[in-house]
């Protein structure tokens, strides 16, 4: 998140309409803590046009797309994500409630299947709930949904499997960087070989 966002005026204001104190400029913490964000999830599928969510309440216009307030995110189904310097090969799973009939049935007849989604994390202005900043937290291929409906307890929740696009490509990073793999592109430079030997478990660096 840049200075720019953390400076904006509108922020600044809302903050000190609900904190009681003035800042110049926010931290990420402050920020988060003000419940102005909301998630986005973009659904891809192969064979039909893309649809649009956000977990928020209202209609949310952002890029030129219209996201759809549905549905609603189970309350910490979403796994944290963080920023790393590398590739990343994981699965997450989240839950959804307040499944409508047409979803459901997409998702189990197999529409969805392989469908890319993206997850997003959107920054609204809180005056009038328009779109300031948003982020790509995800970024992967659906594998599967689990569908539970118990009307007597009121139970109308979805379980979505996402896989990153790494694993949907069935690639792993040893693969991906491989020294054969990387010399048949770049023959005689074995820097690959090289790092798998910084990298070997039982070497010892030591600075003198």
């Amino acid at each position: 998140m840049d200075d720019e966002l953390l400076t904006n005026p509108d922020l600044l204001k809302y903050w000190a309409l609900i904190r009681g104190e003035t800042k110049s400029k926010l931290t990420i913490t402050d920020l988060m803590s003000m419940s102005i964000h909301v998630t986005a999830f973009e659904v891809l599928p192969r064979s039909q046009s893309a649809i649009y969510w956000t977990d928020g309440f209202t209609q949310l216009v952002m890029d030129g797309k219209t996201y759809e307030p549905f549905p609603d995110l189970v309350q910490d189904s979403l796994p944290g994500f963080t920023e790393e310097k590398g590739i990343g090969n994981d699965t997450i799973d989240f839950t959804v409630s307040n499944v409508d009939n047409a979803t459901r049935i997409m998702a189990m007849s197999g529409q969805l299947d392989k469908a890319k989604l993206n997850i997003l994390l959107v920054i609204l202005n809180p005056y009038d709930s328009t779109e300031l900043y948003n982020q790509l937290l995800f970024s992967g291929f659906i594998e599967n949904f689990e569908c539970t409906v118990n009307p007597f307890s009121e139970v109308n929740e979805m379980k979505v499997t996402v896989n990153s696009v790494y694993q949907r490509l069935d690639r792993t990073p040893k693969t991906l960087a491989a020294n054969s793999v990387y010399q048949s592109y770049y023959p005689g430079d074995a820097i690959m070989s090289l790092l798998g030997q910084v990298n070997k478990e039982d070497k010892v660096w030591r600075y003198n």
